[in-house]
C-alpha cells in the first residue's frame, strides 16, 4: 500500500517537474519579469535549460533598461561562475528626466563570478561597434579588456576604478575625423569614483598631435594631471588643469609659407619676426561647466619672453558664446621691432572696453618713412559688437620723436585723437596736434598747433562731413622770408568733394581763402579784404629793410585751380605812401588784372599814378602803364612833372638783361636846375628841353648822346661864385671874356649829356647870347663834370621839407603797423 502511494507521489512530482521544465519559459517570465519591471528592468526574452551537470544554461536573454537594450547569449551559470560567451549592448541617448540618486546597491555577500567573453557595444556616435571582454577575478572587482581597458571596483555606495584611453578608441567616434586623428598619439590613465550623483576623475594625460599644411608642420603636446568632478544633479563639471602643461611648436617652414601671402620680401621678414614658433598654454586650477555655462579664473598663453596673454574671470554660455561672454583680457607683446604692445580689455556680453599702449623705436624698412620714437596709448570701447550698427569710441595719445618723408622732416609731434561712432552711425572725431618744427626743403615751420574736428553720418546715402580746423603757427622761415604769428580758421564740407574756406591772419594781414577739391580739379579763391598797407611792413622789411609803408590801402582777389596751376588775380592799391632811405613817395594808386598759368605771371597793361616822388629833385604827378609778360615787369609811357616842366620815359623793363630807354623832357625851368645848389651863386632863367638815351646794363645806368636845348630866351647871372672868381684871378687874361658871362642874355643853349654808371655826368655846353652892359655878342663853349648821384644825395639830405615829411610819415607809419 505504502509502496504504491510512494510511487504515485514520485510520479506526481516528476510529472510536475516535467511540466514545469516543459513550461519553464512562461513560468519564469511570469514570476521573474514583474519584480524586474518594478526595478526598471524589462525582460523581453529568456530561454534557459539545465546541463547534465545541473548547470544553468541560458541560450538567450533580452533585457531593457531605460531604453538601453542588452542581449545575452550562450550563458552558463553555476554556484561558482556565470560565463557569458556573447552579448550585444545597444546604447541610446539617456533620458535625464529622472533625478539621479546616491548608489545603494544591495550586493550579495556571495554569488557566482561573472565572465563576459565578448560584448559588442553599439551607439549612434560610434563609427564602428566597441568589442570588449569583462572578467571578475574577485567578487565585485571587474577587469575590462579589448577596445577599452579598465578596472572597476563595485561597492554598495560607489563605483571606483581606472580606465585607459588612447587615440585608437577616439578614432571610433564619428566626431573624430580621419585627418584630426591621423597625427594624434595619446596615452591617458583615468582614476574614477562614482557614487550615483558625483563622478570624480583623476587623469594622467600624455598626448602629442602633429598637424601639417603643405610644408608647415605644427606639434601640440599636453602632459600632466587633470582632476575633474561632475555632479549629475546640478550638471556641474569642475576641472583642475593647473598641472597640465600644453605646448605648441611650429617649424620655420610655417613662416616661410608666408611668401605665398606677402609678396614683398622685407614685409615677409618683418611679419616673420613677430610670429613666435613656440607657445605654452597654462590652464587654471578651477574650470567650471554647469549645464552650458563655462567659468574659469585664469588662462595664460605664453610665447617665450615675446608674448603673454591672460584671460581672467571668464564666464560664457557655450550655446551663445558671443552674446554671453564675460572676461578680462590682457595681452603683452614685445620684439626687436616692436618695443611694447599692451592691450587690456574687459568683455561684457557684446560690449568691449579696454586700454592699449604701443611703443616702436623705428618703423620697418619697407615703409618709405623714416620715423623715430613712436608711441601711442589710449582707450577703446565697442558696444553691441554683434549688432548691424555697433557703437564705438576710440581715444589715443600719439607721440613721434622724428619723422622724415622725402624732403619733409618733423620733430617732436604730439597729438590727441578722439572718435565716437554712435549706434545711428553718426561719427564725431577730433585731432589736436602739436609739432615743434617742420622742415620742407628751405622752408621751416616752428611751433605748429592744430585742432581738427569732423562730424557726419555713415548711414546709407551720400556721405557728408562737417569739418572745422584751427591752426596756429609761431614762425615760418625761408631763405628769403620770415613770417610770425600765423593763424588759420577753417570750415569745410566733405561729400563727393571737399569744400573748405579759411580765414587767415599773418602778422595782422587778413585773407579769406576758399577751395574745392575733387578727383579732377582743385579750384580755389583768395579774397584780400581792404586793409592798411602798413600791416605789410614786417614782411617788406625782410626784403627791403630800409623801406617803410606809411599810408594807403590794398584789396584784391585771386581765383584759380591748384591742380592746373592756373589763377586769375586782381589787385587794387589806393593812396599808398612810403619811404626808402631818403626817398619819399606819396599816394600811389593802381588797379590791375592778371593771370598765372604754369609758372608764368601775366598782367594786362594797367595804369598807375604817383602824386609825388622826392629824390632830391621833386617829381610830381607821375603816371604811366605797367604790365607783366612771362614774369617780366615793364613800365611804359611814364610821364611826370619836374622842375616846372614835363618828362616822358618811353619804356623800362625790370630785368637783368641790357636794355635801352628814351627820356624826353620839355619846359624844364632852367633856374630850378641851376639853383639845385643854392650856394653856387649862379642863377639861370628860361626853359630847356631835350632827350636822354638811357642804357641799363649790369654795370649800372648810362646816358649816351643826350641832348639839351633851350626853349625861348634865357638869362645867366653869376655872382660870388668861388670857383668862377678863382678862375678869373688865376687867368687874368680871360677875365674880360669871363666877365661877359656874369650877366648874359642867352639866345641859344646846346649841350650834350653823357652819364657813366658811377654817376659822373659830362656836359658839353655851347652858349650863345648877348651882354647888354658891354654890348657884346657871346659864343661860349665849355665842358662840365659833376657826380649826379652825389649831388642828388646831398640835395636829398639838405631838403628840409623832405626831412619834415619823412619824420611825419615815419611816425604815422609806425602807428599804423
Amino acid at each position: 500500500m505504502f509502496k504504491r502511494v510512494g510511487w504515485g507521489l514520485l510520479i506526481l512530482v516528476l510529472s510536475v517537474l516535467s511540466l514545469g521544465y516543459i513550461f519553464r519559459m512562461p513560468i519564469t517570465l511570469h514570476f521573474v519579469a514583474p519584480p524586474l519591471h518594478q526595478a526598471g528592468v524589462e525582460l523581453h526574452c529568456l530561454d534557459w535549460s539545465l546541463t547534465t551537470n545541473l548547470d544553468l544554461h541560458v541560450q538567450r536573454a533580452c533585457i531593457g533598461y531605460q531604453g538601453q537594450l542588452l542581449e545575452l547569449a550562450d550563458i552558463t551559470a553555476n554556484t561558482q561562475n556565470i560565463t557569458v560567451n556573447r552579448a550585444n549592448l545597444i546604447l541610446v541617448n539617456h533620458d535625464s528626466s529622472t533625478e539621479p540618486k546616491k548608489l545603494a546597491l544591495a550586493l550579495p555577500q556571495a554569488r557566482p563570478l561573472l565572465h563576459l567573453k565578448r560584448l559588442v557595444i553599439t551607439q549612434s556616435q560610434l563609427k564602428k561597434p566597441l568589442i570588449i571582454s569583462i572578467n571578475e577575478p574577485m567578487l565585485n572587482e571587474f577587469v575590462v579588456t579589448g577596445d577599452v581597458k579598465a578596472e572597476v571596483d563595485v561597492k554598495n555606495t560607489k563605483l571606483a576604478g581606472n580606465i585607459e584611453l588612447d587615440e585608437r578608441l577616439l578614432s571610433t567616434f564619428k566626431a573624430a575625423t580621419v585627418n584630426s586623428i591621423a597625427g594624434l598619439n595619446l596615452t591617458s590613465q583615468h582614476r574614477f569614483v562614482f557614487d550615483g550623483i558625483a563622478l570624480d576623475i583623476d587623469t594622467q594625460l600624455g598626448a602629442d598631435f602633429t598637424y601639417a599644411i603643405n610644408t608647415c608642420s605644427m606639434t601640440i603636446k599636453s602632459s600632466g594631471k587633470v582632476s575633474s568632478h561632475y555632479n549629475l544633479n546640478s550638471k556641474t563639471l569642475t576641472l583642475d588643469a593647473q598641472q597640465l602643461a600644453t605646448t605648441l611648436n611650429g617649424k620655420n617652414e610655417c613662416l616661410q609659407s608666408l611668401g605665398g601671402v606677402i609678396d614683398d620680401d622685407a614685409q615677409q621678414q618683418f611679419v616673420t619676426r613677430q610670429i613666435p614658433l613656440n607657445w605654452r598654454l597654462v590652464l587654471p586650477s578651477k574650470i567650471i561647466v554647469q549645464d552650458t555655462q563655462l567659468t574659469l579664473d585664469q588662462l595664460t598663453l605664453q610665447a617665450g619672453s615675446q608674448l603673454l596673454m591672460n584671460v581672467k574671470q571668464l564666464a560664457v554660455d557655450i550655446k551663445n558664446p558671443l552674446e554671453t561672454l564675460l572676461a578680462q583680457f590682457a595681452l603683452s607683446f614685445s620684439s626687436d621691432d616692436i618695443a611694447l604692445l599692451d592691450i587690456a580689455a574687459s568683455v561684457v556680453s557684446s560690449d568691449i572696453d579696454g586700454n592699449y599702449q604701443l611703443k616702436v623705436a623705428t618703423l620697418p624698412d619697407f615703409i618709405d618713412v623714416d620715423a623715430q620714437h613712436i608711441s601711442a596709448q589710449g582707450h577703446f570701447s565697442i558696444n553691441s559688437i554683434l549688432a548691424a550698427q555697433p557703437a564705438l569710441e576710440l581715444s589715443a595719445q600719439l607721440a613721434l620723436g622724428q619723422l622724415k618723408v622725402h624732403d619733409i622732416g618733423i620733430d617732436n609731434y604730439q597729438a590727441t585723437f578722439k572718435a565716437k561712432l554712435q549706434s545711428n552711425q553718426y561719427l564725431t572725431a577730433s585731432l589736436s596736434s602739436q609739432i615743434d618744427t617742420i622742415n620742407m626743403g628751405s622752408i621751416k615751420l616752428s611751433q605748429l598747433t592744430n585742432q581738427l574736428t569732423a562730424a557726419g553720418s555713415l548711414s546709407a546715402g551720400e556721405l557728408f562731413f562737417d569739418l572745422t580746423s584751427e591752426t596756429k603757427l609761431a614762425k615760418l622761415q625761408t631763405e628769403e622770408l620770415r613770417l610770425n604769428d600765423i593763424r588759420i580758421s577753417s570750415t569745410g564740407l566733405q561729400s563727393r568733394a571737399l569744400q573748405a574756406s579759411h580765414h587767415i591772419y599773418v602778422e595782422g594781414i587778413e585773407l579769406v581763402a576758399m577751395h574745392n577739391i575733387t578727383s579732377t580739379a582743385h579750384p580755389f579763391e583768395v579774397i584780400i579784404s581792404e586793409q592798411l598797407v602798413t600791416k605789410l611792413n614786417p614782411l617788406l622789411h625782410q626784403f627791403v629793410p630800409l623801406a617803410t609803408l606809411t599810408d594807403g590801402k590794398v584789396s584784391g582777389r585771386i581765383a584759380g585751380d591748384i591742380n592746373l596751376q592756373q589763377a586769375d588775380l586782381s589787385l587794387q592799391v589806393v593812396g599808398v605812401s612810403g619811404l626808402y632811405t631818403d626817398y619819399l613817395a606819396k599816394h600811389f594808386n593802381t588797379q590791375f588784372i592778371g593771370r598765372y598759368d604754369s609758372g608764368q605771371l601775366n598782367v594786362v597793361p594797367s595804369t598807375f599814378e604817383l602824386n609825388e616822388l622826392r629824390a632830391g629833385a621833386v617829381v610830381k604827378q607821375l603816371t604811366g602803364f605797367w604790365q607783366v609778360r612771362a614774369n617780366e615787369l615793364a613800365v611804359t609811357e611814364l610821364t611826370g612833372k619836374v622842375m616846372g616842366g614835363h618828362f616822358l620815359l618811353d619804356k623800362y623793363r625790370l630785368t637783368e638783361e641790357p636794355q635801352q630807354a628814351l627820356v624826353t623832357f620839355d619846359n624844364i625851368d632852367a633856374s630850378k636846375v641851376i639853383t639845385l645848389d643854392a650856394k653856387s651863386g649862379i642863377s639861370l632863367t628860361g626853359n630847356v628841353a631835350g632827350h636822354l638815351p638811357v642804357y641799363f646794363t649790369k654795370a649800372g645806368i648810362e646816358v649816351k648822346g643826350g641832348q639839351l636845348v633851350n626853349q625861348g630866351a634865357a638869362k645867366l647871372l653869376i655872382t660870388d661864385n668861388a670857383a668862377f672868381n678863382s678862375v678869373k684871378a688865376q687867368q687874368q687874361e680871360l677875365g674880360p671874356i669871363l666877365g661877359l658871362l656874369e650877366n648874359l642874355d642867352i639866345q641859344s643853349i646846346k649841350s650834350s649829356v653823357n652819364l657813366k654808371p658811377d654817376g659822373w655826368m659830362t656836359l658839353g655846353v655851347n652858349l650863345q647870347g648877348y651882354n647888354q652892359q658891354q654890348a657884346q655878342q657871346v659864343n661860349f663853349n665849355y665842358n662840365h663834370e659833376e657826380n649826379v648821384f652825389t649831388l642828388l644825395r646831398a640835395l636829398r639830405l639838405s631838403d628840409e621839407i623832405t626831412q619834415k615829411v619823412e619824420q611825419e610819415y615815419s611816425t604815422k607809419g609806425s602807428n599804423n603797423d
